[in-house]
């Protein structure tokens, strides 16, 4: 027991001051949480400007897509209809709602199903704007004569492909 309160006595006391080595060290650290927090509030704000301009990018094409006067359809590869703008919901007389997920085919008569089955193929296999004529019916089985415009979208976000469809009444 002697011997460790002697050891006891040897050691010195730590000292309650900081060193000035730590408090600058401190303040260099300080210093940098400063300056990262500026730079974080730089990069929220171009942020919040960049998210703006692109809600209001959004706003314009759903505006000139929903109310363009040319009937316009999404479909993926097997011909299902994935978007409608209003007009084309109008053309058919089917609420755009009730046509997302039908397939656009059983708006096309029995006999030119095959010329509309080799137009889809034809946009999905194509880069290039592709069209043919048929009749397509609305809802009351009146038919009317089309010509389909249909070109690939490319969505780097999107896994699944679609294509833009449009009618032009003949």
């Amino acid at each position: 027991m002697k011997s460790t309160k002697k050891e006891m006595k040897k050691t010195k006391p730590k000292s309650k001051k900081p060193s000035v080595e730590k408090i600058e060290d401190v303040k260099r650290l300080v210093e940098l949480l400063m300056i990262n927090q500026i730079e974080l509030e730089h990069q929220n704000q171009e942020l919040r400007v960049a998210q703006e301009e692109l809600e209001v990018s959004r706003n314009q094409y759903v505006n000139l897509y929903d109310f363009s006067p040319v009937p316009y359809f999404s479909l993926d590869r097997e011909g299902i209809i994935k978007e409608a703008n209003l007009i084309a919901s109008k053309m058919l007389g089917i609420d755009r709602n009730k046509l997302v997920g039908k397939r656009f085919i059983i708006f096309i008569p029995l006999d030119e199903r095959d010329a509309f089955n080799k137009f889809i193929n034809s946009v999905f296999s194509s880069d290039v704007k592709n069209s043919c004529e048929l009749k397509v019916m609305n809802k009351d089985k009146g038919a009317f004569s089309v010509r389909l415009e249909g070109l690939l979208l490319e969505d780097a976000l999107q896994k699944d492909q679609k294509c833009q469809v449009a009618l032009i009444e003949l």
